[in-house]
């Protein structure tokens, strides 16, 4: 998926902290609010940039600059030293973590935007929590009380309206949006990236987990995209506005997942979680500003739904 991380990261990595300090808690809320905002521009943004990058090209070159980014700064930090003591065991978690979170979920969001509405997209990701609630139901174990289990049954109803425009009676197989369910199926393999991670970061720095999963993905990405180039149209290298949009997510992106961690470790998965809720308004907002796409009685509808079952899922 283009941003949403949703554990809740141990402290310790004493050189990293010092490159990014402790948020007061005032700053922490600041900061989330501003996080959830730039994760809303994402797939207005995005929509335009696959229309002169392809979207395997395109998720390449954003985890070449996000990467190089991340280990300078882990580099700088002094937390690289730990690399030197890395077994094969967490070699194989940094590639699954990189397949999961960049070579699926970043990619498959971008290929999604190719065929759905940018505001169809943010609605969707929009249920990220909701996801990452069943994913640690079943890898992790963690139970699921009534109120979640509501959680996740309005949420769904909200992405069926949503999905379905509001014909779920008398829908029709080429209503259906392919994007939509890449999308959809993007935001999976988000969730077992967040829930395969959680495990991960318990014996890991942050710091060096989104690194190490950055790179692995990264490599993989570079081979497929250079694989796979004569089936895509060439990318239009010229364009401003493409390079803008690959900058911006690649290092606000980068930025937003460290400050993300920072501020859960100050006010708390819980109460961060709400803060999501600003990203689909976001995203919706810029959706019918930017590109001029229609908003209509459906999407405010499938929002509010999708809105309430992660409130019910998520709020303690």
């Amino acid at each position: 998926m283009i941003g949403h991380a949703a554990w809740e990261p141990p402290v310790g990595d004493a050189g990293y902290d010092r490159q990014v300090p402790a948020l007061s808690q005032t700053r922490a809320y600041a900061a989330l609010l501003l996080i959830a905002t730039l994760w809303g521009t994402f797939p207005a943004t995005g929509k335009l940039a696959v229309q002169d990058f392809p979207p395997v090209f395109l998720t390449a070159v954003r985890a070449v600059i996000a990467s190089s980014f991340l280990v300078a700064l882990l580099f700088r930090s002094g937390a690289a030293d730990s690399m030197r003591a890395l077994g094969p065991d967490s070699v194989r978690a940094f590639i699954v973590l990189g397949v999961s979170g960049l070579v699926l979920s970043t990619q498959l969001s971008y290929i999604g935007y190719v065929y759905t509405t940018a505001a169809n997209a943010a609605i969707l990701q929009a249920a990220t929590p909701v996801l990452v609630a069943l994913g640690a139901r079943a890898y992790l174990g963690e139970r699921l009380r009534r109120r979640q289990q509501l959680g996740v049954a309005v949420s769904a109803l909200g992405v069926l309206v949503v999905v379905t425009d509001g014909r779920l009676w008398r829908l029709r197989l080429e209503d259906l949006r392919a994007g939509d369910f890449i999308t959809l199926v993007g935001l999976v393999a988000w969730m077992a990236y967040t829930v395969y991670g959680k495990r991960v970061v318990s014996t890991h720095s942050p710091a060096l987990v989104t690194t190490a999963a950055y790179v692995a993905g990264t490599c993989i990405l570079v081979a497929e995209a250079a694989l796979t180039a004569p089936l895509f149209p060439r990318p239009l290298l010229t364009s401003t506005r493409a390079w803008a949009v690959v900058f911006y997510h690649a290092i606000c992106g980068a930025i937003a997942h460290i400050w993300w961690y920072r501020a859960v470790d100050r006010v708390g998965a819980s109460h961060a979680a709400v803060f999501l809720n600003v990203t689909p308004i976001v995203g919706v907002v810029l959706a019918a500003t930017l590109l001029s796409e229609p908003v209509g009685i459906w999407e405010v509808l499938g929002t509010g739904l999708v809105l309430a079952g992660v409130a019910l899922t998520t709020i303690r």
